[in-house]
């Protein structure tokens, strides 16, 4: 890795956030030199091992953003930089699960903040990861297990709200006050409906099953989800996406995760029993799907100016042939993390100047767009 951290760039090429770095070692520590953290790591004490660890974007590792500890007491503890998760709601719903239901999730022993990190501390559960057990299972135990799982989904069903009730959709902030499966299509993606072409394809499918109750999902059954002991299912961890969505939501985000994978996957045996049940609008969900995941191959991230724009000319290809008809030109888009990431790169073709007042950068560009999505 320390070359590519230490490579210079092409000269065609700077760094937005930082132009006068040469390398993202380089553009890196300028970003750190400027950004305070008072919680660069979880506080705590040292925990017996860590489990699981993503660092904070472009930190080179310094910075940590979420964290899976197995402490010195035993307990699990989660930690995660503030406005990265939920914890207080993955907190909700694994106490709301463990008094309406037998599905075998973590007790919750703490919640609590610091200074720049929610932490939730749970107990430990013996078994482990399907993930990791798959390749020492049999078709038929591989089969058996989706069972098991699918029987603790519809369990979590049984639970109902009248309206849709969950912080996180794909790991991203949802808003408040959705009620059915309208305003969810609707409003993830919001920043292209006045496109009457997506507007009305989001709509009318989204109709169909408006009337549909919302129900009790897990939202992420990823197989490093589930733990297996003696070849039987004993627990379903990681609720950070769960909350009640409309009926249809965990067979598509199933059936999402399972695209590309071959037959046989565990993914593709969830669908396939998720699915049974089917019921009127479903097949339109998933055209629904299939259009939000075209948009957000649109508007994907990307460091450079070839990779932003081979994201946009595929996705707004995919929208097209979805939609089935030529929808115009397409949006505008902004990135968020334009303005902040060190390693943003943009042509130097395109540089007009990059000013410093008051300690801050200003890039001005040739290519100013205006629709944030």
């Amino acid at each position: 890795m320390a070359g590519f951290f230490d490579t210079p760039l092409p000269e065609d090429l700077f760094f937005a956030n930082a132009p006068n770095c040469r390398t993202r070692r380089e553009a890196t520590l300028h970003y750190l030199r400027r950004t305070r953290f008072s919680e660069p790591q979880p506080p705590g004490d040292t925990p017996l091992e860590i489990l699981h660890q993503i660092a904070y974007p472009f930190s080179i590792g310094s910075v940590v953003n979420r964290q899976v500890v197995l402490q010195r007491d035993g307990g699990i503890r989660k930690s995660a930089r503030i406005g990265q998760s939920h914890l207080g709601a993955e907190k909700r719903s694994l106490e709301l699960v463990m008094a309406n239901t037998s599905v075998p999730v973590l007790r919750v022993r703490q919640y609590y903040v610091s200074a720049e990190f929610e932490h939730l501390v749970m107990d430990n559960m013996a078994g482990t990861t399907l993930e990791t057990a798959w390749p020492t299972l049999s078709r038929l135990e591989r089969e058996s297990i989706a069972d098991q799982v699918v029987s603790l989904v519809q369990q979590l069903q049984k639970l109902h709200c009248p309206h849709i009730d969950a912080t996180l959709l794909h790991r991203q902030p949802l808003r408040a006050g959705l009620r059915d499966a309208t305003d969810l299509n609707m409003e993830r993606t919001k920043p292209y409906l006045s496109n009457e072409y997506i507007a009305t394809y989001v709509y009318k499918r989204s109709e169909v099953i408006g009337g549909q109750s919302n129900v009790f999902i897990h939202g992420d059954l990823y197989w490093g989800n589930v733990l297996i002991a003696d070849k039987r299912v004993c627990g379903i961890i990681d609720l950070e996406s769960s909350g009640f969505f409309p009926l249809y939501w965990e067979w598509v985000t199933v059936k999402r995760l399972s695209q590309g994978l071959p037959e046989g996957s565990w993914h593709h045996l969830l669908e396939k029993r998720l699915g049974k049940e089917n019921c009127e609008g479903w097949d339109g969900m998933w055209e629904v799907e299939q259009l939000v995941m075209a948009l957000d191959q649109f508007s994907q991230l990307a460091l450079t100016p070839a990779a932003r724009e081979m994201n946009q000319s595929r996705g707004w290809a995919e929208v097209i042939g979805i939609l089935g008809i030529d929808v115009g030109e397409p949006f505008p888009v902004a990135y968020a993390m334009a303005l902040e990431h060190p390693w943003w790169l943009e042509s130097a073709a395109q540089r007009e100047e990059v000013q410093i007042a008051d300690g801050h950068k200003v890039t001005l560009q040739a290519n100013v767009v205006n629709t944030r999505v």
